[in-house]
């Protein structure tokens, strides 16, 4: 079990716990994780912490889906990872119907169907295979409304992310639950509780598998709940801590009748006490609503007491299929004891705590091996030399470099050699070449700086990216 920590969203004013960060860093955390609802984002906040962290990852628990496009979201999960050296992890979510229609201002819709187009789009950008086309009930790509101007083209990221980054789903609810074992990587329970797990969501989990299919199973599936910690020698203290959370979210997140955490602590078998809560909590009584708590329900989500106390409860968490526990804390004290508790030896040592395979190390391509890659795409792609339609020349300098003919206009194909009258010569450097193909140098700055020189119009070399 790896452990996490996660940063709640912004009171009145935003402040990051930096230094309790950077001890998790230190002793091995998996990652940390930012929040948002209506008040501060959780991506300015992750990209301020990864800037001062070596190996957390960055997660985010989570991006709200409709405050943001899935191709915005894309963008900005590969711009963190590429900066982060590799450390992000996408966790998203639909929020509730308030915040959606109240905040954003957007319809709640069908949460199933739209996370799983969501979903499919983003891993279709992050795969960089095909420019991005989607035709379903809640997204069109290109845009076909009866406003559309007509000129919206298929577009393929110009920031080569990786395709397997992380994607994690929020979700509690038995169908949502499924979904996200269907599609996603890892999955991310609040008020979750390890003796509950086997009658609430083992079966919903196992159909998600099995609707996956291709073997998908718990070892390559990251259960990671949100877990409050509070640590003290007042066990009752403790609890009475945690109440006004469950209190908010049981009682007050969501009207009456749509409020999932209700459904939650229904299922778990705390009806009688879920109903009370939300009747004191719409009724403004919010002290009452925290009081109307039962200890019972706050032990089976959290971890509360001495350090004896929380080992001893840590066992039905172990028992359980969770691999990540991400602790909520704003105690230092409590991310150094459950290092101790949880990572135990490996505390301080993160190359064995966090548990990530070193990535394969492949040889750079050679120029040659891109043109010859080029010249495959042409071939199985109909209408790809015909949608570029202009011929280009190739003068590459240094060792591995030569001349090379890309002809979109002619031929249809792509040779070593040399050619009169290309509607655009291109002459630039081996390395910078193949940087250029693998997305490692923007197009514009290499034309700028002067690695770039182009004969001919600058605009049609821009219909190369199709075929890189």
């Amino acid at each position: 079990m790896r452990l996490g920590l996660m940063v709640n969203y912004s009171g009145a004013n935003i402040t990051l716990p930096m230094e309790m960060i950077k001890e998790a860093d230190r002793l091995g955390y998996y990652a940390v994780w930012t929040a948002e609802a209506y008040g501060s984002d959780a991506v300015v906040p992750l990209a301020w912490i990864g800037a001062q962290t070596q190996r957390i990852k960055l997660g985010t628990a989570i991006l709200q889906m409709p405050a943001r496009t899935p191709a915005n979201t894309a963008m900005t999960a590969m711009t963190l990872d590429q900066l982060s050296g590799g450390r992000m992890l996408l966790g998203l979510g639909l929020s509730g119907p308030q915040v959606v229609e109240g905040w954003h201002g957007v319809a709640y819709g069908k949460p199933l169907g739209k996370t799983r187009e969501y979903v499919s789009i983003v891993r279709t950008i992050f795969a960089r295979q095909t420019p991005l086309v989607h035709a379903g009930e809640h997204y069109q790509i290109p845009y076909q409304g009866a406003d559309a101007t007509g000129l919206g083209k298929p577009l393929k990221s110009i920031l080569h992310g990786r395709s397997d980054l992380p994607i994690y789903l929020a979700a509690i609810g038995p169908k949502n639950v499924e979904l996200t074992a269907e599609i996603a990587d890892g999955w991310l329970p609040i008020i979750f509780s390890p003796a509950h797990y086997a009658e609430s969501y083992q079966a919903q989990v196992e159909a998600g598998f099995a609707k996956a299919g291709k073997g998908k199973s718990l070892a390559g599936f990251d259960i990671a709940p949100s877990v409050p910690v509070v640590l003290g020698e007042d066990v009752a203290a403790c609890r009475d801590s945690v109440k006004p959370f469950l209190a908010l979210y049981i009682g007050g997140m969501g009207a009456r009748g749509r409020n999932f955490y209700h459904d939650l602590a229904c299922r778990y078998g705390f009806q009688e006490a879920a109903d009370r809560v939300q009747d004191l909590y719409l009724a403004g009584q919010k002290d009452a609503a925290a009081h109307a708590i039962p200890n019972e329900l706050v032990d089976a989500v959290a971890l509360c007491g001495p350090k004896a106390h929380i080992a001893e409860k840590l066992e039905a968490w172990r028992a359980s299929p969770i691999t990540t526990l991400n602790m909520t804390t704003f105690d230092p004290a409590a991310v150094r004891v459950m290092a101790e508790l949880v990572l135990g030896a490996d505390a301080g040592q993160p190359d064995r705590t966090i548990s990530i395979p070193a990535p394969a190390v492949s040889p750079a391509p050679t120029p040659a091996d891109l043109f010859a890659h080029m010249a495959e795409k042409v071939a199985s792609t109909a209408g790809l030399a015909a949608k570029v339609g202009a011929s280009f020349q190739f003068h590459l300098t240094g060792e591995q470099g030569g001349s090379w003919i890309v002809d979109m206009k002619n031929a249809g194909e792509v040779r070593a050699g040399s050619i009169d009258n290309a509607d655009c010569t291109i002459t630039m450097n081996d390395a910078d070449f193949v940087a250029l193909a693998q997305g490692k140098l923007n197009p514009m700055t290499a034309f700028s700086s002067g690695k770039l020189k182009i004969q001919g119009n600058p605009m049609v070399a821009m219909k190369l990216q199709t075929l890189f």
